[in-house]
């Protein structure tokens, strides 16, 4: 009797572990219907990726090209070299540029660009812009300075630690100071697989303050994307498998504090803080096993979406809000869409993707 007894609940519990993991990839899902909160066209200079953007507050932004991750197996994404572009939302019209990085200890060659993000100090107009790498040896943050006329970056230095082990992305807080957040624990594709399977929660957060680094969050279930409140007050993180936004208070250690979380119900990439209201702007991929299957095969459309979230009181960043969605697409148009980044006084919205096209979009209404 003990025995049916305690093989009835192993089953139950292994079945509602696949259903619940079947969930996650979306499996129960249709695609999308088409919506777009204007007219939408496709940026021509980038055709390698654009997964995450970055904007100062004159307008100007930077995209990350060129990802190659362990999960990517497609030759025709494998082949794309990584770049970071600007974007002018002034002047939409002029495209895509290719910026110039250099540095005597830069490896341009095998440069992959994942998250990325910009600080600017506000004394003396120094930007600084940070990026994950995906080295052919290891995961490092790279630092460069940029210089608008030269429409160069410089590289400055490399972020290497231990704790860097399956990056994702980083969120600048000064020229020096970032934190970034680890997708997982595992560096090779069967590991990973078999993490993401059993669903365990290695995923964390470190925080470097220019010289040490540390983990301020840990047990992250695909903790991906991240960037701060404008007043430096909060973290954003979307814990993709989880689905969910994570909201941490930052206290003046850089320790975190988490005070709210936002059920989001897709798969979360990159989070976009919209200067002044706070308000979030979301890339997601609405049916994740079709983003895997783009890995393996670039002609396998995976489904785009953006969702935004609008605090009910801006001047209380972590507690009622509106989660709308902005933009879905069936992948035809735009696939796997990562980032969306909002330019408030131009209205104009730039979506990324995780290894083919760029898209711009004027907001009218959504």
């Amino acid at each position: 009797m003990w025995k049916q007894i305690i093989i009835t609940v192993a089953v139950v519990v292994i079945l509602r572990h696949i259903l619940t993991l079947g969930y996650i990839m979306g499996f129960h899902k249709q695609a999308p219907y088409r919506h777009y909160p204007g007219p939408c066209r496709i940026i021509p200079e980038i055709d390698g990726g654009s997964e995450d953007i970055a904007l100062l507050s004159y307008g100007l932004a930077f995209i990350s090209s060129g990802l190659k991750t362990m999960m990517v197996k497609c030759d025709e994404i494998l082949k794309h070299q990584g770049n970071i572009f600007l974007f002018d939302f002034n002047h939409p019209e002029q495209g895509a540029i290719k910026l110039k990085l250099t540095g005597k200890d830069f490896e341009y060659a095998t440069f992959s660009p994942h998250g990325i993000d910009a600080h600017e100090d506000k004394k003396t107009g120094v930007v600084s812009v940070f990026a994950v790498n995906h080295r052919h040896d290891q995961d490092i943050i790279e630092v460069f300075q940029f210089d608008h006329k030269s429409l160069t970056l410089q590289h400055k230095k490399s972020v290497i630690d231990p704790l860097l082990r399956s990056l994702n992305d980083v969120a600048a807080v000064s020229s020096d100071a970032f934190y970034a957040t680890n997708d997982g624990y595992a560096t090779s594709v069967f590991a990973r697989q078999l993490e993401t399977f059993m669903m365990s929660l290695k995923g964390n957060i470190v925080y470097y303050d220019g010289t040490d680094m540390r983990i301020v969050a840990d047990k992250g279930f695909g903790d991906n994307g991240v960037t701060v409140s404008p007043d430096n007050k909060f973290l954003y993180v979307s814990q993709s498998l989880g689905m969910i936004i994570n909201v941490y208070e930052r206290n003046v250690d850089a320790s975190l504090k988490l005070v709210q979380v936002i059920d989001i119900g897709t798969y979360g990439d990159n989070i976009f803080v919209e200067p002044g209201t706070g308000n979030l702007w979301i890339g997601c991929h609405p049916i994740f096993h079709k983003l895997v299957g783009h890995f393996e095969n670039i002609t396998v459309n995976s489904p785009s979406q953006v969702l935004h979230v609008k605090w009910e009181d801006p001047t209380r960043a972590t507690h009622e809000y509106t989660l709308s969605e902005v933009f879905a697409d069936t992948g035809e148009f735009l696939t796997g869409s990562t980032v969306a980044t909002y330019h408030q006084s131009t209205k104009g919205l730039l979506i990324g993707t995780t290894t083919t096209k760029l898209a711009y979009c004027q907001v009218i209404a959504f």
